[in-house]
């Protein structure tokens, strides 16, 4: 058997595999759409795309991208690297004993988050201000995320893949995550729309997997954001209210697990009790009243506040001055296609370099156009 045959045996062996051992409503890899067509390849398809997003170039920035925390010296606070690793670890477990795709799973966990910008849900505030300032909508990041694999740096991943990401916040919206499954690319597009018009609006993913994401994403923060804030010293263990989940980290996550695992075992829907539920909510309101808004995290808000309308104004400004010689162009204008390039408004192009740019980047690059240096005569 030459090699040609041998992968292809292997791909009829692995989807006969998937139809025999996956949930009836899993998705399968036979049925996986791409936009410009299926690949010839030895990996199945969302093996491929999962593989697409960990060599990317988006992926790699993710290392200092803020979780909740920034700009604090700690080793140990999570990143958004750390985050989707997390989520993906989390929901693969679950997802392997509800008979669902793993690879899908993991595709959407891992790339879920690429669309945030610097210094996390703060940052994607001061952004989108400007957006609808400059170029008349919002920035969200869901919305981002796909904007960024398929038009700044294209990677032709499956449509569940980019569904996924566009549906993965809104976790917490009911016991019950009912699949819209038989989406088409077209849906897609509308639900791109609808979120650019509404950035809460809650849009149900097309898949099992997606809709476990959707939940697992909620899940994998909440617990971990306590850790955090313990570990920095903003909050104490007997601070975390009780509830039937635990005050730890590992409690809650395996609690959910189980949870999640009991209500959605063999249905066509994703589902958490209603006691869970409240008990998520529970902490995640606590999160955000003592956590998210601690005043010691907030130190430096004025200033990221100002420094992204600094920042966005000059790099904008430069760009319509300058052109081929400005600042955006030699850093990341350059090497975009020609379709990118004459379908983006400079606003647009400004946005999304800026919200590809790491927390250590966008300071760095506010301090090479602000700050005066010393010349050498």
């Amino acid at each position: 058997m030459n090699t040609i045959d041998l992968f292809a045996e292997y791909r009829r062996s692995a989807e006969q595999k998937e139809e025999q051992t996956l949930h009836p409503k899993a998705s399968l890899s036979k049925n996986h759409q791409r936009l410009s067509g299926a690949d010839d390849d030895h990996r199945l398809p969302y093996k491929r795309d999962v593989d697409r997003i960990v060599h990317s170039k988006a992926y790699a920035r993710y290392i200092d991208k803020t979780q909740v925390v920034y700009l604090v010296e700690n080793d140990h606070i999570t990143h958004r690297g750390l985050h989707v690793q997390l989520v993906s670890n989390f929901s693969r477990g679950i997802a392997e004993i509800l008979r669902l795709n793993l690879d899908l799973v993991e595709a959407i966990s891992l790339g879920h988050d690429v669309g945030h910008p610097p210094f996390g849900h703060e940052g994607e505030l001061y952004l989108s201000e400007l957006s609808e300032e400059y170029s008349n909508q919002i920035f969200a990041h869901p919305w981002q995320s796909c904007r960024l694999f398929r038009e700044i740096e294209p990677l032709n991943l499956g449509l569940a893949v980019y569904d996924g990401f566009l549906c993965h916040d809104g976790g917490l919206s009911g016991t019950k995550l009912h699949p819209r499954f038989g989406k088409s690319f077209e849906d897609h597009q509308t639900d791109l729309q609808a979120k650019l018009k509404d950035p809460d609006k809650n849009i149900l993913p097309g898949t099992l997997e997606g809709c476990l994401v959707k939940l697992c994403d909620t899940m994998s923060y909440v617990g971990k954001d306590i850790e955090d804030a313990i570990t920095v010293g903003i909050l104490t263990r007997n601070e975390v209210p009780r509830t039937i989940l635990g005050i730890s980290n590992r409690d809650i996550l395996s609690n959910l697990a189980r949870d999640v695992i009991k209500m959605s075992y063999g249905q066509d829907y994703i589902a958490i009790s209603e006691e869970s539920l409240n008990a998520l909510k529970t902490l995640r309101n606590f999160n955000f009243e003592r956590i998210y808004t601690h005043p010691r995290l907030k130190r430096e808000s004025a200033k990221i506040k100002r420094g992204y309308r600094f920042l966005f104004e000059l790099l904008l400004e430069d760009l319509e001055k300058n052109q081929e010689n400005s600042h955006i162009w030699k850093d990341f204008l350059h090497s975009k296609s020609d379709a990118y390039l004459s379908a983006s408004s400079n606003p647009q192009k400004v946005i999304d370099y800026v919200a590809g740019m790491t927390d250590s980047f966008f300071v760095r690059t506010l301090e090479t156009l602000m700050v005066p240096r010393r010349i050498q005569l």
